[in-house]
């Protein structure tokens, strides 16, 4: 069992294409074969290698290595000239000296016909030598049809009228992709091809140069699209975001491995799995036919969900190197009670490091926020009093100050909670009173209030 992901290094790698290594990776894994990266590099003007440094890095943070060395497909462009002239010579290609002004008034005629556009044989039979600045074009079968068999969408079929002798070396010498696909998936001795469903006519073609070389026809898995969540073309404004981008904002690679592989698979009704549990279950013939649709809100469920079962430290410890912190809060010594306490309701990382703003850093009290604060201030200034005398040691005997002193000042929590959560934070949304007061510790606390009290 040997899979391949081929991407072109002419950008980062993004959700679709990282879907596609995981399901190439896992089948291989689930069969202990062996999965390998192809770069298909041969558009020499947008091939760059810092997007094949980015791709690897990416499949890197995602788990994903390749069992061997990445081949580059410009590497190899001699051997595809060699065995495209082979098959001009055994009669299975032909060279086409036919100029772009005549294929553009076939392609008019077709269009006005209501024909789908197609080269029409015109040099097939011409055996004409093959001179520098002519093409080179592969037979495809005049009659029958060319068919394989989906591992996701079943039986697949086309009448070969309806393919034409597409061009496998353009007139500066260069090969083609079909032509270099088929040619190194040989090289690489494939034995199944896993890639998106934009690809089913390509394969349709490379199946007939495999077979006109003689070789064994690999096994097809065509994925169905990733589109946004209402149904249509994936953009960067729905998600369409690199991976590493997603390493930046915080997300956490089990999550967006669990994420993208249940994008079109499941396994029962589990949803979170472990990489040994994706490993032993995957199947790809289980993928969902149709196309996915991508999910924030699904994603965030999943990087949430192993924020909160990271080892604390660890997770601190990933925080710290990957991220910034300020000094401050760095030497902070509940910094690792404050992340504990943030992860429960962040979906990222930079959301953590956000909301660690206000343990560090006072709250600007701007003209609309004083304005949102309601608070009596000898009721304020009541409560700063008595909260000197407790011990901020003991987050529970802070829960007890809170609760006596809202009972005998008969208030209900609102009244108290709403407007001092405004002075410590600088914001409607934050952790319990309890936990704020706790982490903040006695000085900032009081602080705080007391800068407010003087407004």
């Amino acid at each position: 069992m040997r899979t391949r992901f081929a991407p072109s290094p002419t950008g980062h790698l993004h959700i679709g294409g990282a879907r596609t290594a995981i399901f190439a990776w896992l089948h291989a894994k689930a069969q202990n074969g062996k999965f390998l990266i192809r770069f298909e590099d041969t558009d020499k003007e947008r091939s760059k290698q810092e997007y094949v440094d980015s791709i690897l890095s990416s499949l890197s943070w995602l788990g994903i290595e390749a069992d061997e060395e990445p081949l580059f497909q410009s590497n190899r462009q001699a051997k595809h000239k060699e065995i495209a002239l082979d098959l001009l010579n055994k009669g299975l290609a032909y060279s086409c000296n036919v100029s772009p002004e005549r294929l553009e008034e076939i392609r008019k005629i077709q269009q006005q016909n209501k024909q789908q556009p197609r080269y029409d044989g015109f040099s097939r039979d011409l055996n004409l030598p093959h001179e520098k600045g002519n093409v080179i074009r592969f037979k495809m079968p005049l009659a029958g049809e060319t068919s394989f068999e989906d591992k996701i969408l079943k039986k697949i079929s086309i009448n070969n009228k309806e393919l034409d002798d597409f061009i496998i070396i353009r007139s500066d010498g260069s090969p083609t992709y079909n032509f270099c696909a088929a040619v190194d998936d040989i090289e690489m001795e494939i034995t199944t091809v896993i890639r998106g469903d934009d690809h089913i006519t390509n394969t349709l073609k490379q199946i007939n140069i495999l077979k006109a070389l003689e070789t064994d026809i690999p096994e097809y898995a065509h994925l169905p699209m990733v589109l946004s969540s209402d149904g249509k073309r994936l953009s960067k404004r729905d998600g369409a975001l690199d991976i590493n981008e997603y390493k930046k904002m915080g997300y956490l690679k089990e999550a967006m491995l669990n994420y993208l592989i249940k994008l079109g698979w499941t396994y029962k009704e589990q949803e979170i799995f472990s990489e040994e549990e994706l490993i032993k279950y995957f199947d790809i013939q289980n993928v969902n036919s149709s196309a996915a649709k991508f999910s924030q809100k699904l994603l965030d469920f999943y990087n949430n969900h192993y924020l909160k079962e990271t080892d604390i430290n660890s997770l601190y410890a990933y925080i710290e190197k990957n991220f910034s912190l300020s000094d401050k809060f760095n030497q902070n010594p509940k910094k690792i009670e404050i992340i504990d306490l943030l992860r429960e309701s962040s979906n990222n990382i930079i959301q953590i490091i956000d909301e660690l703003t206000f343990f560090h850093k006072d709250p600007k009290l701007t003209e609309e926020l004083l304005t949102s604060i309601q608070i009596d201030k000898d009721l304020l200034e009541k409560f700063k009093v008595e909260l000197e005398e407790v011990d901020f040691n003991d987050k529970l005997l802070i829960g007890v100050f809170l609760d006596n002193f809202l009972s005998k000042n008969n208030l209900k929590f609102p009244i108290l909670g709403k407007p001092l959560r405004l002075i410590l934070t600088g914001k409607s949304k934050a952790p319990s009173i309890t936990d704020l007061i706790f982490l903040l510790g006695k000085e900032n606390c009081l602080e705080r209030i007391e800068k407010f009290l003087k407004i």
